[in-house]
């Protein structure tokens, strides 16, 4: 952290991980603002969810839009007794390395990675690999968020694929009477640094700000900084300038 520390307003998500962060600003003299982070917690898949899920074989290709979508597919796989060898069959999208390192955890491999995640970069990545003949044919699960809406949905549907939506987890916004407050700090340009920690901090800002232009616009003016390699490129492949927060 630099000297300048106290001349700066931050800010960050209060979670467990950045206890130390608030501790070592406030020793700095630094001011700062913590967003509420998400409640996050599982679907209860309908019977037809369900079978998406036993039958996971009859999909050419399985799309992981974040690291939670990640997380519960494999919850409630296990729990509803997914032979998971069959995962091998399919292929597999993740939005970003860091999504395919969470997969990589679990033993699944990615077989696309989109170097940028947009709708027209995702549905190319996906096309080229699949080819383009090839389309009209395939099968897509989508896994994601309940709430949140994604433009590859379109793109695959102009082309006569079947893609399906799976929403595997619910997340909203803890802390309600902040948010308005602190989205106009933010977008108002009160804030100079905003700190990413972890890949979910990226998703919880996108509840804030829905409207993908409009992040990306807002990280024009505010510097995103990443704590680490990971979530730096985390942030390169949403199309958010980033940086490295530097610590002292």
């Amino acid at each position: 952290m630099s000297n300048s520390a106290a001349d700066k307003t931050y800010a960050f998500f209060e979670t467990q991980l950045n206890k130390k962060l608030a501790v070592r600003l406030v020793e700095q003299s630094a001011s700062f603002f913590q967003f509420p982070p998400l409640e996050i917690e599982d679907t209860a898949l309908n019977n037809e969810e369900l079978d998406l899920l036993k039958n996971i074989i009859e999909f050419e290709w399985l799309i992981f839009t974040d690291v939670l979508a990640v997380d519960y597919f494999l919850q409630t796989s296990t729990e509803n007794e997914l032979d998971f060898f069959e995962l091998d069959a399919v292929r597999v999208c993740a939005f970003g390395e860091v999504v395919a390192d969470r997969l990589s955890f679990n033993q699944v491999h990615a077989d696309v990675i989109p170097n940028e995640i947009n709708a027209q970069t995702v549905f190319s990545a996906i096309s080229f690999y699949a080819g383009e003949n090839n389309l009209n044919n395939l099968k897509l699960l989508l896994i994601k968020e309940k709430s949140a809406d994604f433009g590859i949905v379109n793109l695959f549907k102009e082309t006569n694929a079947e893609l399906i939506e799976l929403p595997i987890y619910r997340a909203q916004i803890s802390g309600k009477s902040e948010t308005i407050k602190l989205k106009t700090l933010l977008k108002n340009g009160a804030i100079d640094e905003f700190i990413f920690s972890a890949p979910e901090d990226l998703i919880a800002l996108r509840h804030y700000f829905p409207d993908e232009n409009e992040l990306k616009t807002i990280f024009e003016e505010v510097k995103a900084s990443a704590i680490d390699a990971n979530i730096y490129q985390n942030l390169k492949e949403n199309e958010i300038k980033a940086h490295y927060f530097i610590r002292q």
